[in-house]
């Protein structure tokens, strides 16, 4: 393993690496474009010795949203973060949404600030390169006598990937609309599946500085299994017909175009779909088609005609974008 050296990620398509944790409807209010979490115990050293106290313990038990009109002062004098919607377009949607829709999944934060945590890190870079190394023999073959992790490190080896977490750099978040795509043919206009979700997500052009170390010779399987899936992007976006979509896939393509000769490029974190995450052979026969349909929750086999997964989750900035989630650059520095 190569030694651990300073790196920078910069974000190229709005990313999610969460803890779990996440905002329910009265962790926090709307205010002028803004997601605006409540101190609650300022609120509640506020409130200790005054008689609202009890109603606002009401509110907190009975209501899924706190009610402007009564504590909208708080969000305004007693907010520990502050977190723009991605467009102000939003900030009306978020209006006009259910409240089963307002629960924000979190970006991950320690002392206070956010961070990329290394075993999100680890876990994108071995996944990369693991899937790099593979060849499309090999792959179907892992896949069809269900390969466990034991298998995979007697035709692979183990190599050790260390990372560590990286920190944000100044004011990296805003809250997106997140939606799922699915493609229904490629002579049939794609939809938009029922229900959505806001999340706090890294806006791109936003950095993470930490430091990472390599096995060596891993760079290229990484940087070959990307272009694997920037391809598979965009033939998604081509078939989906959705401009918006087909402009990030383009953005990501020319991203990994531009790389300097030590970067890479990956995709991580939450949306970022099954086929980063698993080891997943070509669905381009009959027989394959069929077995991808007997995977738990999975009715139906892969149609011929699309990709497969037949879905990608997007992130929508109340613009006119709607991008692919999770795509980032590794930059030494």
């Amino acid at each position: 393993m190569t030694p651990a050296r300073r790196v920078r990620f910069t974000v190229i398509t709005p990313t999610l690496a969460g803890s779990g944790e996440e905002l329910t409807p009265i962790d926090y209010m709307v205010w002028q474009n803004e997601v605006r979490v409540l101190d609650q115990v300022k609120i509640f050293q506020l409130l200790s010795r005054n008689p609202r106290l009890e109603s606002y313990l009401d509110q907190l038990r009975k209501s899924e949203r706190l009610e402007w009109a009564q504590w909208g002062g708080y969000a305004q004098s007693y907010a520990s973060e502050k977190i723009p919607f991605a467009s102000a377009g939003l900030a009306s949607t978020w209006e006009k949404s259910r409240n089963e829709d307002l629960y924000i999944p979190r970006f991950t934060r320690s002392a206070g600030r956010g961070i990329l945590s290394g075993s999100a890190l680890k876990g994108a870079l071995r996944t990369a390169w693991l899937l790099g190394s593979l060849d499309d023999v090999t792959t179907e073959s892992l896949w069809r006598e269900q390969a466990k992790p034991s298998r995979l490190d007697g035709v692979l080896g183990r190599p050790q990937f260390g990372c560590g977490d990286a920190r944000a750099g100044a004011d990296p978040f805003r809250i997106y609309q997140c939606k799922v795509l699915v493609l229904r043919g490629k002579e049939k206009p794609s939809e938009w599946k029922p229900g959505q979700q806001f999340v706090e997500m890294a806006k791109p052009g936003a950095t993470f500085d930490g430091r990472v170390s390599l096995p060596e010779k891993a760079l290229e399987p990484i940087r070959l299994q990307a272009r694997r899936w920037i391809g598979q992007n965009s033939e998604y976006a081509a078939i989906s017909a959705l401009k918006p979509l087909q402009e990030s896939a383009e953005k990501v393509a020319r991203a990994e175009k531009e790389l300097a000769p030590e970067s890479l490029l990956l995709p991580l974190g939450w949306g970022t779909g099954l086929a980063t995450k698993a080891l997943l052979p070509k669905a381009n026969t009959p027989e394959m088609r069929m077995q991808f349909g007997r995977l738990p929750g999975i009715r139906k086999g892969p149609m011929p005609d699309i990709p497969f997964p037949k879905t990608r989750r997007l992130a929508i900035d109340g613009a006119g974008s709607a991008s692919l989630c999770g795509w980032i650059r590794m930059d030494w520095l």
